[in-house]
C-alpha cells in the first residue's frame, strides 16, 4: 500500500512508474512517520475521511495503524505536473493487511519540492469498499 511512511516505495514508483508488490512490517512506518521528512508543519492527511493535519497529527494517526504487516499491490498510477511546479498523484491498488482480506484502494497526493527535498503537502487515502447490501 502506498502510504505517508512508505515514500520511499512511493517516490521509486513516481520515478519508474513500474508496479511492483512489496511486504512491509509495521515498524518501518513507525520509524518513517517519526522522522517526518517527508512532511512539513502544513502537510495535510485525509484517512478514510479523518482529516489530520501537520507532523505530530500525521505522525499520530501512522503510528495508530493498527496491522503489523501489509503487502500492497499497485494496479495504476497517473503522475502530472503542477503549474506551482509541484507533481499530483494518483495511485490504484489491492493490499493485504494481517490476515484480513485483499481490499482494493485510492490514494492521491501532492509532492512539492522544499528546499531540494520532495515532501507529501497533501495526501488523500481511502479503501476502495462498496456496500452493495
Amino acid at each position: 500500500m502506498i502510504l505517508w511512511a512508505d515514500y520511499d516505495s512511493r517516490r521509486a514508483s513516481v520515478v519508474d512508474g513500474r508496479s511492483r508488490v512489496d511486504t512491509l512490517d509495521c515498524n518501518r512506518y513507525t520509524r518513517a512517520a517519526e522522522r517526518c521528512w517527508f512532511t512539513i508543519d502544513a502537510s495535510c492527511l485525509t484517512w478514510e475521511g479523518q482529516q489530520f493535519q501537520g507532523k505530530r497529527a500525521i505522525v499520530e494517526k501512522l503510528s495508530s495503524l493498527p496491522f503489523t504487516k501489509i503487502a500492497h499491490s499497485i494496479t495504476a498510477q497517473d503522475h502530472q505536473p503542477t503549474p506551482d511546479c509541484c507533481i499530483l498523484s494518483m495511485v490504484v491498488g489491492q493490499l493485504k493487511a494481517d490476515d484480513d482480506p485483499i481490499m482494493g484502494f485510492h490514494q492521491s497526493f501532492i509532492l512539492k519540492n522544499i528546499n531540494d527535498a520532495w515532501v507529501c503537502t497533501n495526501d488523500m487515502f481511502r479503501l476502495a469498499l462498496h456496500n452493495f447490501g
